[in-house]
């Protein structure tokens, strides 16, 4: 990689983004591939901080590199595909991408739920639901926080070990349950400062929400299912 000219007209930062960038095109460094830091090209080239900050923060917004809170700087993946028209678990989608699939549970409790939630998973008026939260991971990048809630008969799943772990493989092989179809509703919002934290992403990302009522293999409307997916690393199909 070229170290910027200073005697050039041509900004100091534009010249180490389109170094970069070549770098990048010609694989120097590959997909995935994490760069040197900040003070790391700030010492190599001999530039400011400043500098290499305004060519990173450029590389992102093109989606060539990837910012990951507390980790580094990637070069970004291709984007991970997902179809719209199949009901397919995240794990088993990671791993015919060839991508490695994880989650970290944040919450598996008893909660109560909304009014509007009770009724259409046919719960009593006292009743609280299983909810259980996770972030997503693809090849250990966060993709989406997941939360789902379920009614009660499904308290055995608090047992569970579900960080990086499937539930739907879960519920399929050791219960005989799985989801046959559900009902999506689509939409964009934008990153609160809590779940910026969890996907390592800035506070007011951009954001999709993919709302979910799945029914299961006895014909039931058993789960809610809400997934904050960061639109960029996520190719839809339908």
């Amino acid at each position: 990689m070229e170290r910027p000219d200073s005697k050039s007209a041509k900004p100091l930062y534009k010249q180490l983004e389109a170094s970069l960038k070549d770098a990048i095109l010609r694989g120097e460094y590959k997909p995935g591939q994490q760069i040197p830091t900040e003070n790391e090209l700030s010492a190599q080239l001999q530039v400011s901080r400043v500098t290499v900050r305004k060519a990173l923060d450029a590389l992102t917004r093109e989606n060539l590199l990837t910012r990951v809170s507390g980790k580094g700087t990637f070069v970004t993946r291709e984007k991970f595909q997902r179809s719209m028209s199949s009901i397919i678990s995240f794990s088993e989608l990671c791993k015919l991408q060839g991508r490695i699939p994880g989650s970290r549970t944040i919450k598996s409790v008893f909660e109560s739920i909304d009014e509007e939630a009770k009724s259409l998973l046919s719960m009593g008026e006292n009743e609280k639901a299983v909810v259980i939260e996770r972030i997503r991971f693809a090849d250990n990048i966060p993709v989406s926080l997941e939360t789902i809630q379920l009614p009660p008969r499904f308290a055995f799943l608090l047992e569970e070990d579900l960080n990086n772990h499937s539930l739907y493989e879960c519920l399929r092989e050791k219960y005989g349950l799985w989801f046959t179809h559900s009902n999506k509703k689509i939409e964009m919002v934008y990153a609160s400062f809590e779940v910026a934290h969890y996907l390592g992403i800035s506070e007011h990302y951009p954001l999709i929400l993919i709302r979910s009522e799945m029914i299961d293999n006895k014909g039931e409307l058993s789960c809610l299912s809400k997934q904050l997916i960061v639109g960029d690393k996520i190719c839809f199909t339908v």
